[in-house]
């Protein structure tokens, strides 16, 4: 059994394992995939540019990088692994380096590396890359990591200047991630002062999820800091790992992040969440379930029980047939007609 210490705070819990200084180390390749144009999607359009609120206004697709074989599925899902948050597996200008209790993820890390010495050759070695390793039971009708729908890598009020923009890849074994292929409107808000999160919950709330999607299982997807997106539920009990590779030129330094010996390091950990913030919603009126966080009850005190989560209401039409809705471009997501049906305009959640 793996050593371990215990941190936490605001109710939050960590368990930070004690990794090896052994373990393997790579670089990746550029030649394993075939050259990819920057014109195939907003996510490699946008790589390494610096962050910019308006650019949520374009709806992103995920790139499906690969999609693991059965083999490696297996692996990810079984294989002793230590559980980690954020960890970085490779420093500005080094290669990759695993921990010996994560040396068999090598194989699914390894693809990933390539596909980012591929697109990324001009600014690769400007970034650290994080590795999060998550495994857990999953109850029906649950998500592994609850959250609400959320982007990874938001520059908010206490990042000025900005820097360059976040990309990650996600891939896990079973129940992919849900993404929200659809623009999100921002200009109403101050991000001194408001939740995003949030916002982005009510505005998929207006749309009764209908630009939902979702990669084939096992798929490694890439994303960038202006998709919006959140785990599945499960229809049935299961068990789920889940795998995160986040390139980012900022230090992570939120306590309860793992610590890799490979590397020599020593950086003060913080904390810090979003509630320490203090955000408001930019509209009080919404659904209560899309205006708390899922440890809290509707009313946004804490829920007694460990475990117990709050659902955002995500499709508060259910009379609504989802494949009926239309994407009108050039309206604002805050005014309406926005999003109609035939012969009809939607009525929007406000």
């Amino acid at each position: 059994m793996e050593e371990t210490t215990t941190t936490g705070y605001r109710g939050k819990r960590f368990e930070i394992p004690k990794l090896s200084k052994e373990g393997v180390q790579f670089d990746g390749h550029a030649g394993t995939y075939p050259k990819v144009s920057m014109a195939e999607a907003p996510v490699l359009q946008d790589l390494n540019t610096i962050w910019d609120l308006s650019k949520f206004m374009t709806p992103r697709l995920p790139i499906t990088v690969s999609v693991l074989s059965e083999t490696e599925r297996v692996l990810l899902g079984s294989a002793p692994l230590a559980r980690v948050l954020d960890m970085p597996i490779k420093f500005p200008g080094s290669n990759y380096r695993l921990p010996k209790e994560l040396a068999p993820l090598q194989p699914i890390v390894q693809k990933i590396a390539d596909y980012e010495a591929t697109i990324n050759d001009s600014c690769l070695d400007e970034y650290y890359c994080y590795l999060t390793l998550d495994r857990g039971e999953v109850k029906q009708g649950q998500t592994l990591r609850e959250a609400p729908c959320h982007v990874d890598g938001f520059q908010g009020n206490r990042w000025n200047p900005k820097v360059r923009l976040n990309h990650t890849y996600s891939v896990s074994d079973l129940l992919s991630t849900s993404y929200y292929i659809q623009p999100f409107d921002f200009s109403r808000l101050d991000d001194s002062k408001h939740d995003f999160f949030w916002e982005m919950n009510r505005q998929v709330a207006a749309t009764n999820s209908a630009y939902a999607w979702r990669p084939a299982v096992g798929a490694i997807s890439l994303m960038d800091a202006y998709t919006v997106h959140r785990g599945t539920e499960s229809e049935t009990a299961c068990q789920r790992t889940f795998l995160r590779l986040s390139y980012e030129v900022r230090i992570f330094d939120r306590l309860g992040n793992a610590h890799n010996p490979m590397f020599r390091y020593d950086w003060p950990m913080v904390k810090r969440d979003i509630e320490m913030l203090h955000l408001a919603p930019v509209d009080p009126s919404a659904d209560p379930s899309l205006r708390v966080f899922p440890h809290q009850k509707l009313a946004g005190t804490p829920h007694e029980e460990r475990g117990v989560k709050t659902k955002p209401s995500l499709r508060p039409f259910e009379q609504t047939d989802p494949k009926s809705l239309t994407w009108v471009p050039g309206k604002s997501f805050l005014e309406s007609p926005h999003w109609v049906y035939p012969q009809e305009i939607a009525t929007e959640c406000r």
